[in-house]
């Protein structure tokens, strides 16, 4: 097998519209595309070259169908990590939104971070890497 690289990230969130609104207003995604179909929707956001799609959760009462497969939420919560320019400009901001967070600012030995919850409680941490890197594979040399 050859991977070629990371394609992308998909979280499943209680209320698509509230979440959009969420990730494209506090954090700059802007919409890439959208699908609605009878028994499942979702929303392709992008920042940079990330693509964030955000499901909305399958509709109670509705059998199971094979693309349900492809976004459970069961097997647990992702994390999105997302670098910022300024970790205590982002603390401020989202602290001015009222966004929660998961504590304070803290440094590590090659970033300083955050942790802040979307709408659905799914940890969002906010990186600032030493060095001005922008990828977590560049600050280990990659």
């Amino acid at each position: 097998m050859a991977v070629r690289g990371f394609s992308h990230l998909g979280i499943t969130v209680t209320d698509l519209a509230r979440s959009t609104a969420f990730y494209t207003e506090v954090f700059g995604f802007r919409v890439l595309y959208e699908n609605v179909e009878p028994a499942w929707k979702r929303v392709g956001l992008v920042l940079d070259s990330t693509v964030l799609e955000l499901f909305g959760p399958h509709p109670v009462g509705q059998a199971l169908e094979p693309i349900d497969m492809l976004y459970p939420v069961p097997y647990g919560r992702p994390k999105i990590a997302l670098t910022v320019a300024d970790v205590d400009a982002a603390h401020a901001a989202l602290t001015k939104r009222g966004v929660p967070l998961l504590g304070p600012v803290t440094e590590t030995g090659r970033s300083r971070l955050l942790f802040a919850l979307d709408p659905d409680g799914t940890p969002i941490q906010l990186q600032q890497f030493r060095d001005g890197q922008h990828r977590l594979a560049a600050v280990f040399g990659h």
